[in-house]
């Protein structure tokens, strides 16, 4: 028996718009804190972004976490030499 392969007279593609700078968002960045692999959700977890504004929502993490972790060793140096 041949394979069949579905065929469509009129393919219609969406694209997501950037919430940050309205262009075609290419990735879909997660806001959530919630470490679970998989999570469902709209607005309030995921955002539709541009490669530009994720990359600066990226960076803007990551610089969160750096400012985090150096309060950290600070609070933990102060209580030692106390």
């Amino acid at each position: 028996m041949p394979a069949l392969m579905a065929t469509a007279e009129y393919v219609t593609k969406v694209h997501a718009i950037c919430t940050r700078t309205g262009n075609l968002a290419n990735y879909s960045f997660r806001k959530s804190s919630n470490d679970n692999l998989v999570l469902l959700g709209e607005t309030e977890e995921y955002e539709p972004l541009s490669r530009a504004a994720f990359y600066k929502a990226m960076l803007k993490e990551r610089v969160k976490e750096i400012n985090v972790e150096a309060e950290e060793i600070s609070s933990k140096t102060k209580r030692s030499n106390a």
